[in-house]
């Protein structure tokens, strides 16, 4: 049986949330596109952009894989299995010149990610449903461990890709001590409040996403096809209008997720206090992130429009899973989850070809962003305008 207060202890925690430092971290060898593309001319420049989202289409195949596995080995294999994966097929790319063995071994990397994914977030609602507001927190720290990974890696990345594009790699090894540490400090609880064998059913699935959850998913879908864009077209555009280098692209992804800690840490304060407002200021503030980083064209700027992206994308995921948490029975969490990360999933792997229908330009691609978070915020507050005035009419 599961012990209560285990789950208070510091590194019982840090260890449940180290897990999701690799999280988003597929897109983070981003700054290195540019040399990649120099060492194999004869790559298409979209094949090469998919380095950076690919592996979401493993993860889509690991979160397929997720249920069986968790059936077969449990929950806490499972992990330890897919941090493996990631130490192992993230950092071989360090050793392989042939593109598409290292296009492959990112395929791999995401099927590492996806197995356990969906635990990641689950986990956190199972442990903690009968605490709200610590709840709240965790899945705000969540968010932030997701942008330390991004930060960490992203700053290593800074001084690895003056080195060459091989060295980018290496942040993957981190994944190995994780392995170790999770091994150690975490004990599953084999008895869960949403340990159910039907959760796992892939029968009848009719009833189990319902409306919410199936606009949940499509919201994610499409801002991931949006906000991916960042990553494989912000080197180009740096270097396109002289603003600095591969690594000068690196540490403002870094300052991007940097900027997401704070968001995290307060979203339990935030979400309290402006409840469902909360949501089209996030959306504001990535597109007024993405116009600026668009339109800049002084260092000045960019730093400002990366500044407020992080700060609007960092709530983005820990809004979606409270919203999940909310709006899902108990014994469908995970499932609900499951199927909103592999929409992200698909959202990122669909990104630069979306995109490059689009357009093919860096710049305008930025902006085409811009656009969609500031239509969707439009669409939000209507939205919500309307909510409540049937509310107050019904009341009346």
């Amino acid at each position: 049986m599961y012990i209560k207060n285990e789950s208070s202890k510091p590194m019982f925690k840090i260890s449940l949330l180290a897990i999701s430092l690799f999280i988003m971290m597929s897109a983070v060898i981003s700054p290195a596109l540019p040399l990649i593309e120099q060492a194999f001319p004869n790559i298409a420049r979209v094949n090469v952009e998919l380095l950076t989202t690919i592996p979401n289409l493993g993860q889509i195949i690991g979160l397929i894989l997720n249920p069986f596995l968790v059936r077969k080995i449990g929950k806490k294999r499972v992990i330890i299995l897919g941090l493996a994966i990631i130490g192992i097929t993230g950092t071989l790319p360090v050793i392989i010149n042939n593109f598409w063995l290292i296009f492959f071994l990112r395929i791999l990397l995401g099927v590492g990610v996806g197995i356990y994914n969906s635990l990641a977030v689950s986990l956190l609602m199972s442990i903690y449903h009968d605490n709200n507001v610590e709840l709240n927190q965790m899945l705000g720290f969540q968010n932030i461990m997701n942008d330390i990974g991004y930060i960490v890696s992203s700053l290593l990345i800074c001084y690895l890709v003056t080195l060459s594009w091989h060295a980018v790699f290496w942040v993957y090894i981190f994944a190995i001590p994780i392995l170790f540490m999770f091994q150690k400090f975490v004990k599953v609880p084999k008895v869960q409040y949403t340990h159910n064998k039907e959760h796992f059913s892939m029968i009848n699935l009719k009833g189990k996403f319902n409306s919410t959850i199936i606009i949940i998913s499509i919201i994610t879908l499409l801002i991931y096809i949006f906000y991916m864009a960042l990553a494989y077209k912000l080197p180009a555009f740096i270097i396109k209008f002289h603003l600095g280098n591969e690594s000068t692209a690196s540490f403002m992804l870094a300052v991007i997720a940097i900027m997401g800690i704070p968001c995290g840490m307060s979203f339990n304060w935030l979400y309290n206090r402006l409840n469902k407002w909360i949501w089209p200021i996030c959306l504001f503030l990535n597109a007024a992130g993405f116009f600026l980083i668009s339109i800049s064209r002084n260092f000045g700027i960019l730093v400002v429009g990366c500044i407020i992206l992080g700060l609007g994308f960092g709530l983005v995921m820990p809004y979606i899973f409270k919203w999940i948490s909310n709006s899902a029975p108990a014994k469908w969490e995970n499932l609900d989850t499951t199927l909103c990360l592999v929409m992200m999933d698909v959202g990122c792997v669909a990104s630069p070809y979306v995109i490059s229908l689009i357009t093919k330009n860096s710049n305008a691609a930025l902006l085409s962003s811009a656009i969609f978070f500031g239509i969707m915020m439009i669409i939000e507050i209507i939205a919500i305008i309307i909510q409540k005035h049937s509310t107050k009419k019904a009341s009346v």
